[in-house]
């Protein structure tokens, strides 16, 4: 795993990966990895799952993304969305 520090994802967003991982719905993610390169991915959303205090979407094909590395999920983009602190 990575020793980046880990940022909370706005609540409101949580819930709605939470609702998604409970319905085993398909989805769309744009994300970045550890150096910041970008990817685009349709999975299932299975679960999700904190490691180490650092809070995963865990896919069908069994790809584990950082919430906080998600800057898309379907059409909420996370960045206009605030975080649960705010």
């Amino acid at each position: 795993m990575t020793t980046e520090p880990y940022k909370r994802i706005p609540c409101g967003v949580y819930d709605h990966l939470e609702l998604a991982a409970m319905r085993r719905t398909p989805v769309k993610i744009r994300y970045r990895d550890a150096n910041h390169q970008l990817f685009s991915i349709e999975d299932v959303l299975v679960n999700l799952k904190t490691i180490e205090k650092v809070e995963y979407a865990i896919l069908g094909s069994g790809l584990q993304i950082r919430l906080d590395w998600i800057i898309q999920f379907n059409d909420i983009v996370l960045q206009d969305a605030l975080d649960c602190s705010e």
